[in-house]
């Protein structure tokens, strides 16, 4: 390839006698390495030997691959899905409310009295519009959950969704509703509570039709949802608001605040199964490739292509026919660190590595995928040693929506298992004549 260059304010009829001896003599310093000489003498010492071609070549790099379920991480995520749809998706939700207001101040004067009544107590659920789903009516209902068992046991948690512990409800068109939905509770109930200083932890689930919502679990690092009651019968005064909240003596702050506002599953995504890998689904799936090439390509060549191709299969699980994001993650920790899922956790973000915000697929359709990783080989010549070269992949609106995308793995048969197509060009090797 020849580069020409331009020198501003000069035009090449105007040469000085040194520019044209200059150029003489390159001419035939580039017509000596197009000739054949017996001595060495003849070619300049950085005549190459070979020119140098690009290669294009698609390679078997990904020496391991696996489908990471559990996510987000519970407690951890904005938004959750209380869902009805018994072919596909069955969930609830759990808020608790550990710390009730048992006093007011009547007419907002300055002297606090203690609650011994109570009126119109609602939980307020904050809603995503855009998980809504169904045009059929159905019934939210809200069950006491609070027990001196193992409430971390989400088997123990859900047995308590039965009638004797129901304690309010409400009737709605999922899509129908608009930005929060209030569900009035018994107020006896609530009053007990207060009264002993105790807890009020409420289970929320949909029934008597197929349909979900999408509530707004956490805003600000602190929960959404909230419970209001009026501390009077007097409606003249103004209502008690609290929010969620549960201080576990010897927990941490990361895991109260797991269980302050949590969903649970009763039927989700089935796992991947043999020769699979999947991204998203509910509780979600990551998917992680850990590839492995040739020292020559990633030392000693310069990159100018490199995709990863995947072969999706179709799935029918959720939200099939909507198209969705996968959104590129980087591992970034070290091979010491062998379990799976924390590497997931600790992934960076793609797009602080340069890689594309994401692919839309539809769920349900089939055939070859590719995502450009360019950006991220050419970082690997400079990684330490003892970071693994890889790439993961998660679903946009992860723990929010149930749809799911499946690949084929390395298990699969070898036309469908994942590969790395690059183009790169070789260093060029020089020779001293």
């Amino acid at each position: 390839m020849i580069e020409r260059r331009v020198v501003p304010g000069r035009r090449l009829r105007r040469l000085s006698v040194p520019w044209l001896a200059a150029a003489v003599a390159a001419t035939v310093a580039a017509s000596a390495c197009t000739e054949s000489y017996e001595g060495g003498a003849a070619c300049p010492s950085l005549c190459p030997r070979s020119l140098v071609a690009f290669v294009d070549t698609t390679i078997d790099a990904v020496a391991l691959d696996s489908a990471v379920g559990g996510f987000p991480t519970l407690g951890l995520s904005s938004t959750l899905l209380v869902a009805n749809r018994p072919d596909t998706l069955v969930t609830s939700m759990v808020v608790r409310f550990d710390q009730l207001t048992a006093t007011f101040f009547p007419n907002r004067g300055t002297v606090s009295e203690q609650v011994t009544a109570i009126d119109s107590v609602f939980l307020k659920l904050p809603l995503d519009s855009t998980g809504r789903r169904g045009t059929q009516t159905v019934r939210v209902e809200v069950f006491d959950v609070d027990t001196v068992l193992s409430d971390s046991v989400a088997a123990v948690v859900q047995s308590l969704f039965r009638p004797d512990r129901l304690v309010g409800s409400a009737t709605v068109v999922p899509a129908l509703t608009t930005d929060s939905l209030r569900v009035p509770l018994d107020r006896r109930r609530l009053l007990a509570q207060v009264s002993s200083g105790g807890r009020f932890r409420v289970g929320v689930r949909i029934t008597g039709g197929n349909g979900q919502l999408r509530v707004i679990a956490s805003q600000g690092g602190f929960g959404a949802p909230t419970l209001s009651y009026d501390p009077s019968t007097d409606t003249t005064y103004a209502p008690v608001v609290v929010s969620p909240s549960t201080p576990l003596a010897g927990a941490s702050a990361e895991v109260a605040q797991a269980y302050t506002v949590y969903g649970l599953t009763q039927l989700g995504s089935s796992p991947p199964g043999p020769a699979t890998l999947v991204v998203g689904g509910y509780p979600s799936y990551r998917t992680y490739l850990r590839f492995a090439l040739p020292g020559r390509i990633i030392d000693s060549s310069t990159i100018v292509r490199a995709q990863l191709v995947l072969v999706q299969r179709p799935s029918r699980f959720g939200n099939s026919a909507d198209s969705v994001t996968l959104v590129p993650l980087v591992p970034s920790a070290t091979s010491l660190v062998t379990d799976l899922r924390r590497v997931l956790e600790l992934s960076a973000e793609g797009f602080l590595a340069g890689l594309e915000t994401g692919l839309r697929v539809v769920p349900r359709d089939s055939g070859e995928r590719t995502f450009n990783l360019l950006a991220l080989t050419r970082t690997w010549r400079n990684l330490p040693r003892d970071v693994p070269r890889a790439v993961a992949f998660r679903i946009d609106g992860e723990g929010a929506q149930p749809a799911e995308v499946r690949f084929h793995s390395l298990e699969a048969a070898p036309a469908l298992r994942p590969r790395l197509r690059l183009t790169y060009l070789p260093r060029a090797e020089f020779a001293l004549p």
